[in-house]
């Protein structure tokens, strides 16, 4: 009785909130039925037959989880997942009260979430993944975790919680916390990749490298394509833009889709070649009958590779830095080198981003810290290329403000 009340009211309110906040309002659904039944979460996860596999670290987490959701899916199975990267708690609760029936069950073989590294130990509690998939630690969020030892540590709170793991091997933070797990499967770089001085800077770490041929390898990384090699296959996909995170993550998927499927080479280099975009991660979303590209960069690591993945300078362009940026220090840690100007800088820090800018010699044509009418202008303006690149914070005000679906 209690699944179905909580069902019933959180899926009213959803809608309520929908009306009445245009593009908004699913944490507060999801908040009511967590309230009157704690354990909604988990009994959904648990109608799934095949259980549950998660995806935490710092970063990749959003793209390898829509890489692998698409991959078991391709391969025939039912896969509920947290579709707009909400990965806290609330918003596990909200997507089951989006897809779920009034029972609290999903129709799904399988569950797959991205899960925030901190809110998903406390969860691993509760949940138990059948797989768990690692993609990095890095030197970031230090307002919120303080020092990366700590989300290691979280992280190896997961695996504890779960059957079996994936890891980077190429990050000697996980391979020293998670490696002596009993069930354990790596992916990474092969050796002349990890070489080039494009391999990606994990976590400072004085500690012992420790030696892991990865399960499934990166062997090539290409403008148009990345080469993939696993036990009793090697194959190229095609996929533009990216570079070693992307290859990462999409090596990630794979050594997780391993684990769960037995692969169709072919039918993965098809399902690569026609992969969605991840919500707001380099997303082409219409608004007013004109294709504005979305960049949502969540901490200084990120924020750098979307720099690099902007190209040639973009116009219109806006950059804005919400609430979520608590300690606005850490933009000065952020290269703007080969920026030559923007033309909104928007958000409640916006400000300190743009002084930020300034002090690198980059021309800013307006700074408006109001969501609404910094949108507005922007929309106004011209230009064949309209990008917003955005904190989360900012992304989900303008996202409501805009009306568009979550």
């Amino acid at each position: 009785m209690r699944t179905f009340l909580a069902m019933l009211l959180g899926k009213l309110a959803r809608r309520a909130l929908r009306v009445v906040r245009r593009g908004g309002g699913s944490a507060l659904p999801g908040t009511i039925a967590r309230i009157i039944q704690p354990k909604l979460l988990e009994q959904a996860v648990a109608s799934a037959p095949l259980g549950l596999v998660v995806v935490s670290g710092s970063a990749g987490k959003s793209s390898t989880t829509k890489i692998l959701v698409e991959l078991l899916r391709g391969h025939g199975l039912k896969v509920f997942t947290n579709p707009s990267t909400a990965n806290i708690r609330q918003g596990f609760f909200a997507s089951v009260l989006q897809f779920g029936d009034l029972r609290g069950r999903i129709d799904a073989d399988i569950v797959v979430f991205e899960w925030d590294e901190g809110h998903g130990a406390a969860l691993s509690n509760e949940l138990r993944p059948r797989l768990a998939v690692f993609t990095n630690v890095l030197s970031d969020q230090l307002d919120r975790f303080v020092d990366p030892v700590f989300v290691a540590e979280k992280l190896l709170e997961i695996a504890n919680n779960s059957e079996s793991i994936v890891l980077n091997a190429g990050d000697k933070n996980l391979t020293q916390a998670l490696s002596n797990h009993a069930k354990t499967f790596t992916f990474g770089l092969s050796e002349a990749l990890l070489a080039s001085p494009k391999a990606p800077v994990y976590a400072l770490n004085f500690g012992p490298e420790l030696a892991l041929s990865p399960d499934c390898k990166v062997t090539s990384i290409s403008d148009s394509s990345i080469e993939l090699s696993s036990s009793g296959w090697s194959a190229q996909f095609e996929q533009s833009g990216g570079g070693f995170s992307q290859a990462l993550n999409m090596a990630a998927a794979f050594a997780a889709a391993n684990q769960l499927v037995d692969l169709a080479i072919p039918k993965c280099q098809s399902i690569v070649a026609s992969l969605p975009p991840v919500f707001a991660r380099d997303e082409l979303a219409q608004i007013r009958e004109r294709a504005v590209r979305l960049m949502l960069v969540q901490n200084p690591t990120s924020f750098q590779l979307n720099l690099s993945a902007l190209g040639e300078s973009k116009t219109p362009l806006m950059i804005m830095a919400g609430r979520d940026i608590h300690d606005p220090s850490w933009l000065w840690t952020v290269d703007f080198t080969g920026m030559t100007r923007v033309d909104i800088v928007a958000g409640f820090n916006a400000y300190d981003l743009a002084l930020r800018l300034k002090y690198q010699g980059v021309e800013i044509g307006a700074v408006i810290p109001e969501i609404d009418k910094s949108v507005e202008e922007f929309l106004g303006l011209p230009g064949d290329s309209p990008t917003i690149m955005f904190s989360a914070d900012a992304m989900r005000r303008t996202r409501r403000y805009l009306g568009l679906a979550k």
